[in-house]
């Protein structure tokens, strides 16, 4: 069986949110003949765990990690890695064996080497924190500003905690400093403000893009974010 002649797009998801949300992303940019992988974090799986808010970053990461080693040394297949939100913060951690062929990180988290989310940018007055888990306290403005209020109230009703450790865990290892990346600033976040956004693409040394988009442009503006995935397909 021939391999995919496009790189398969891993795409990591944001915190709070469940897989369901990027369906429709993910589709759009499987239509455009790349593969899509989604990984699972465990920081937001099984909740009623006993485990659960001991799951850090670093099991995050770990599960991105052997992600990336299946299709790439396994399956012998190039990744481009699709990030938004909390997902920019999977491939960091983790240490893939090469076949990364570049970032893109869309209103994604990054952190320098050494630094956590808790001494980086600190807590958020967004969040609502309990019994070692923490979620949006108001979502349907934060997250889905920008959606129709029927689908931006779907959304929200449906957001989910994840375990509160992940934000102590310091990155390990930064994939921006030897991986070449594009950054995509929603110009109309009110979770991730544009300037903030701006800070993290200087750090990552990305190529800059802008949408006119919330924080959920995989709901808002998904056409956009599947021809930004060609773009940087192209580009690698």
């Amino acid at each position: 069986m021939s391999l995919p002649t496009k790189p398969t797009v891993v795409l990591l998801q944001g915190t709070f949110q469940l897989p369901e949300v990027y369906h429709k992303l993910a589709g759009l940019i499987e239509s455009r003949g790349f593969p899509v992988v989604q990984p699972s974090f465990p920081s937001l799986m099984d909740q009623d765990d006993p485990d659960f808010t001991k799951r850090t970053l670093a099991d995050d990461a770990e599960a991105v990690e052997a992600v990336i080693k299946k299709l790439v040394a396994g399956e012998g297949r190039t990744v481009l890695a699709l990030m938004h939100s909390y997902g920019g913060l999977g491939p960091q951690g983790a240490r893939p064996p090469g076949g990364v062929a570049r970032l893109l990180y869309c209103t994604a988290f990054v952190l320098p080497r050494g630094q956590s989310v808790a001494t980086a940018v600190g807590d958020s007055a967004d969040h609502d924190h309990w019994d070692g888990r923490f979620k949006m306290r108001v979502p349907l403005t934060t997250m889905y500003n920008d959606l129709p209020a029927d689908e931006a109230a779907y959304w929200a009703e449906r957001v989910i905690a994840q375990s509160g450790a992940v934000k102590e865990t310091a990155v390990e290892r930064c994939a921006y400093t030897y991986l070449p990346s594009t950054y995509v600033v929603c110009m109309g976040d009110k979770a991730v403000p544009p300037q903030v956004q701006e800070m993290f693409a200087r750090l990552a040394g990305s190529e800059v893009r802008r949408i006119e988009s919330g924080h959920s442009p995989m709901l808002s503006r998904p056409d956009e974010v599947a021809t930004l995935v060609e773009e940087a397909a192209v580009a690698t």
